[in-house]
């Protein structure tokens, strides 16, 4: 007995050997072909390197970008063709993510081997960049007129150009219901600010912008609007809406906590942002006749959130569609125009009291 488990410790001891050797072989080998495939594509694209805008693109690299990040957006300005393929070269050739921040000139027909040591180069210092500040609550409208007339970049029209059709390979985009009376990447376009190249094109700035909301928008919030049984759109509508009807912090929750209490109990939102929104004017000059006017996004007409939303909003007001104030408002009204204050009231003859009371002449 004691000699056949002998025999079984070797045997046991002997298979395992051979796995872990057949384990060696196999990573060895694709070791060996992966930097066969490196080598080949380097001297390829050594022989094909191009100028011109077609193939030169600056590269804006952040010092907090993740190293998957970095691959990803490479990936999307069309100066690597593959990220999987860029990051299993950074891990077999045991490289650590060691990039510089700053502005970088890549060409579409560099390596990833030139591109790893490119971006560990320290760009020169004449290579800057610009600064641009989006605010919360902004259209993709106010965006477009805010880079060509306020900042000179490229005309309002090549962006919305690019925002209705430029391709954008992020999941959460697959999320988005298309309407044909919703701009396409409307409240996706995360309010922040940004440094861009001294050349930025459209595209440029709608990828960080859309990175941002990517990151804004984690794991963590997704959960949550799960558990409300809500979809990622439907969330930002909500926030887009919070964004537009009040400016003062303390209120985005009790803005929200009114939205979600409607929707409960299928009572139409009835705000103007919506409607100002559709007929692109401030609220301060709507009348009775455009809150009658047809549009999916006018909840004076229909019931439920509007076809998509109205704005671009923030982190805080995401976190208020997310997370409303409990209790059970139903109203509110402007109570100060010069702070934005508004008074929240629980009935229909409470908000008919306070408009009375606070009616602006």
């Amino acid at each position: 007995m004691q000699s056949k488990s002998v025999i079984s410790v070797l045997l046991y001891i002997l298979g395992l050997s051979f796995n872990l050797a057949l384990l060696a072989v196999v990573a060895f080998a694709v070791y060996t072909f992966a930097m066969d495939g490196f080598e080949f594509g380097g001297g390829l694209a050594e022989e094909l390197v191009a100028i011109g805008d077609d193939y030169e693109v600056e590269f804006v690299l952040h010092e907090e970008t993740s190293a998957s990040d970095v691959a990803r957006e490479l990936e999307e300005l069309g100066i690597i063709n593959n990220r999987l393929l860029f990051q299993l070269e950074t891990f077999l050739m045991g490289r650590v993510r060691v990039y510089q921040p700053g502005t970088f000139l890549l060409n579409r027909s560099m390596n990833n081997t030139e591109v790893h040591r490119a971006l560990r180069t320290p760009p020169p210092p004449e290579q800057g960049h610009h600064v641009i500040t989006i605010p919360e609550g902004w259209t993709v409208r106010d965006i477009a007129l805010y880079l060509d007339e306020n900042r000179g970049f490229f005309s309002a029209e090549e962006f919305m150009y690019e925002v209705e059709n430029g391709h954008f390979s992020f999941t959460f985009l697959n999320e988005i219901p298309s309407h044909p009376d919703r701009p396409r990447l409307e409240g996706y376009l995360f309010p922040d600010t940004y440094w861009i190249s001294l050349s930025p094109t459209p595209r440029e700035v709608i990828l960080n912008m859309l990175h941002r909301f990517e990151d804004v928008f984690d794991d963590a919030r997704a959960d949550r609007a799960y558990e409300l049984g809500m979809s990622m759109d439907e969330v930002i509508i909500i926030a887009s809406i919070i964004e537009r009807e009040t400016r003062l912090a303390n209120e985005r929750p009790m803005v929200s906590q009114v939205i979600h209490n409607r929707l409960d109990i299928n009572m139409m939102l009835q705000m103007c942002s919506k409607v100002a929104y559709v007929l692109d004017v401030r609220r301060e000059r709507l009348t009775y006749a455009n809150l009658e006017i047809v549009s999916p996004f006018n909840t004076y007409r229909n019931t439920g959130l509007p076809a998509g939303p109205i704005a671009n909003p923030g982190e805080a007001a995401i976190d208020a569609a997310l997370w409303p104030d409990s209790g059970n408002y139903l109203f509110f009204v402007l109570m100060d125009p010069e702070t934005g204050e508004h008074y929240f009231s629980h009935t229909f003859d409470a908000h008919i009291a306070a408009n009375i009371r606070f009616r602006q002449d």
